[in-house]
């Protein structure tokens, strides 16, 4: 679909010609994604940024916007996007507010899963290593993503994961009013807890979007076909026949818990997935194990 407004002639002009704009790369409810070279700053200082510059349709979004960009300043982390830019502009009459991310060359974990089926295990610990670390960085600041799947986690064509989107980001100092407690994220991720609207969400809710969105990634398909209500009472990952190792399945047994404290933190799991992977890649140098596809 590209049902929209935005012209790159006109954005470069409404940006004061500071962005050479490239292909469109994406286009959704919320507005256009684009490819492009920042060749400046707002106060003219000359760079040289590959960004991903995403123009919004509606105000209506702005809550949702400015809550990204809140969660996003001034943090600096190779598992997170960069915020480079973000402001507003008249682009061919409309004002338009505009984010400019760093430039993630690679696929969401979505299209990964679409294109080529169950990921094996020495790709699922990666994955989930460096996306606990997203969400270990963003809970230093007291922030709840919300809304962990796996179109919300690009893969590195370089290699590693990267954790994006946090337009549903929840601060849990500042949002505790009753509006902000209604039920939000995606439907077959979202923990128990959050399914229930509880205030004073921890990043144990991450958490137990990661275990859904690694049991996923090795099955091939979602473990509840997206629905929620088995999520309730938590599931289990060691009862599937999956060719994993039996230290995976516990770890994601215990992400699943439907009681948040019986969950890892993000700090002990991403430790737990990085000593899992070290041993995997012995085992392949050895020959005693060669990588295969998981059996469900």
């Amino acid at each position: 679909m590209d049902d929209h407004p935005f012209v790159p002639a006109d954005i470069e002009t409404a940006l004061g010609r500071r962005y050479v704009v490239g292909p469109q790369i994406a286009i959704g409810g919320q507005g256009a994604v684009f490819k492009a070279t920042r060749t400046s700053g707002p106060g003219g200082t000359a760079t040289n940024d590959v960004v991903a510059l995403k123009l919004h349709l509606y105000e209506s979004q702005d809550i949702r916007v400015q809550r990204e960009i809140a969660a996003m300043e001034n943090v600096s982390h190779a598992t997170l996007p960069r915020l480079v830019e973000h402001g507003y502009c008249d682009v061919g009459g409309r004002q338009t507010r505009y984010v400019a991310w760093e430039f993630i060359d690679g696929q969401t974990l979505s299209d990964r899963l679409k294109s080529g089926g169950r990921l094996l295990e020495s790709e699922v610990l990666p994955i989930g290593r460096d996306v606990s670390a997203a969400i270990a960085e963003i809970w230093s600041r007291r922030i709840v993503h919300g809304d962990i799947k796996p179109s919300n986690i690009m893969l590195r064509n370089s290699g590693g994961a990267v954790l994006i989107d946090l337009g549903a980001a929840r601060h849990l100092q500042q949002d505790n009013s009753p509006a902000a407690r209604r039920p939000y994220g995606t439907l077959g991720y979202i923990s128990p807890e959050q399914a229930r609207a509880e205030s004073g969400l921890t990043c144990a809710s991450d958490i137990f979007s990661l275990g859904i969105v690694m049991l996923q990634s090795l099955i091939g398909r979602h473990p509840t076909d997206y629905d929620q209500a088995p999520l309730a009472d938590g599931i289990r990952a060691s009862g599937s026949k999956l060719a994993v190792s039996y230290s995976l399945l516990c770890a994601l047994d215990q992400m699943l818990s439907v009681r948040p404290s019986f969950r890892p933190t993000p700090a002990e799991i991403g430790r737990r997935f990085q000593r899992l992977q070290e041993m995997l890649e012995e085992e392949y140098a050895r020959g005693a194990r060669a990588p295969q596809k998981g059996e469900y």
